[in-house]
Parts: C-alpha cells; sequence; structure tokens
C-alpha cells in the first residue's frame, strides 16, 4: 500500500485532536453515538461521510482500491474515537502504551493488539476504547490511528515497537512503586 502522505504522523495527530473536539461537543451526542456503532466493513454512516469529507480529504489517497481500504481504517479509528472523545477521555501526548498500563490492561491483551494485522486490527480497536474508556484512563487516540495506519506499511514495526516499550516501561514503573 502506498504511502498517503510525507507528515502523516503530524497531520494525522492534528485531524484525530479536531475530530476529538468535534466529537467531544455536547452537540454531536446523534454523531457520537452512529460512530460508536459503524462497521468498519462497511461504513454507511453520515456522520462518518461528513468527517471523510471534512477531516480527511488530504490525507486519503486518491485511487482506488487504496482510498476503500483507508475509509475501512479510519472507520475504525473513528468508532474508538467517538466514544473516548465522548468520555473526554482524548487527551494529546497520553501515550497509548502508558495509558494500556495503567488501565491494567492484560500483557495478552496488549501482545495481541501488537501482532494483529489487517481486520483483526480493526476488530480489535473499539474494545480497546471501551477498555480504556471503562476505567477512565485518557490516551491519545491518535497512537491508535498510527499503529492503524501504519499496518502493512513502511514504518509499521517501528510504531508497534514504541507502543511496545511504553507499554512496557509503564508496567515496570507501575512494578518499581508497588514494590518501593
Amino acid at each position: 500500500m502506498p504511502d498517503v502522505a510525507q507528515d502523516e504522523t503530524t497531520s494525522t495527530r492534528t485531524i484525530i485532536s479536531r475530530v476529538a473536539a468535534r466529537l467531544a461537543d455536547e452537540g454531536a451526542i446523534g454523531d457520537r453515538a452512529t460512530l460508536r456503532r459503524i462497521a468498519f466493513e462497511a461504513p454507511d454512516a453520515p456522520a462518518f461521510w461528513r468527517i471523510v469529507v471534512g477531516e480527511l480529504r488530504a490525507v486519503l489517497p486518491e485511487a482506488p482500491p487504496y482510498r476503500e481500504e483507508h475509509e475501512r481504517r479510519w472507520a475504525a479509528i473513528l468508532g474508538g474515537l467517538a466514544e473516548v472523545a465522548g468520555a473526554g477521555l482524548h487527551v494529546p501526548k497520553r501515550r497509548l502504551g502508558e495509558a494500556a498500563a495503567e488501565a491494567k490492561l492484560h500483557e495478552m491483551r496488549v501482545l495481541k493488539l501488537l501482532r494483529a494485522h489487517g481486520d483483526a486490527l480493526l476488530a480489535l480497536v473499539r474494545p480497546l476504547a471501551h477498555q480504556l474508556v471503562s476505567k477512565g484512563v485518557p490516551v491519545d487516540w491518535a497512537d491508535v490511528a498510527e499503529l492503524v495506519l501504519s499496518d502493512g506499511r513502511s514504518g509499521e514495526d517501528r510504531v508497534r515497537r514504541n507502543l511496545a516499550r511504553s507499554y512496557y516501561s509503564a508496567v515496570s514503573r507501575q512494578t518499581t512503586s508497588q514494590e518501593s
């Protein structure tokens, strides 16, 4: 799959923050509910398409089938973001690995996320959001977007290693502070 933009991480983080702010608004309750239920396999909700044409236009590839694949990925990302932003838990620079450790996500769940590809990875996004929200743990959802968008592309291993490093560093700090 070709790279979409040279500085996708920066633009993706900006997009996630803008969409999170939009979804956190009290008037967005209907859009949040719709996006939380969206099926990444066939995104068909007006709330999704408004974000696609408004916020994602610059980062989506033009050519099919790459565009459709990116739309599926974004549907999964936005489904989780709707839950996180609706709970007021999207916090820029709050690393996903640290959030997973704070939420006490089991190591096997984190490994499953790190090892998943394709539809298996997309299917794990919403449950991850639900777990973090149920524990009240803030997270920078752009880390999830980066993981999903890097799947199968150059830089994928770096993203996964950074997530693993962040998670295991936070677990190690928790263990050390408990032992003290």
